[in-house]
């Protein structure tokens, strides 16, 4: 089974990320490219202190883990980074895990402001 993953800025993938809620937050598109009809689950790896992260739909936000149905080969989803805490560290690199029973992805980016 062939597993892709890339985080993307959100300009690059129009319609996957949603306004922001929180000034603070920053966001990225996550997308995997697997089989049609995969359960691809996503992990936030190395989210340093005072951040979460999350991934997101225009509904509902899941914390540092999601299940993502791969329904035509690719699917999308917003993965957003919040500061919890005043003394948070600076952001500086997002690292995205993907696991589906027959295979295993990782994704890594550096953060530019």
């Amino acid at each position: 089974m062939m597993l892709g993953l890339a985080i993307l800025s959100c300009a690059l993938a129009a319609g996957t990320c949603h306004a922001a809620a929180d000034p603070g937050e920053t966001s990225y598109a996550v997308r995997v490219q697997a089989p049609a009809g995969a359960l691809v689950r996503l992990s936030a790896l190395d989210v340093p202190r005072g951040w979460t992260a999350s991934f997101c739909t225009p509904h509902v936000c899941s914390p540092l883990h999601v299940v993502l149905p791969v329904r035509d080969g690719s699917a999308t989803i917003q993965l957003s980074y919040v500061r919890s805490g005043a003394g948070a560290r600076p952001l500086r690199s997002l690292h995205v895990a993907a696991r589906t029973a027959a295979a295993h992805a990782d994704a890594r980016r550096r953060v530019t402001r």
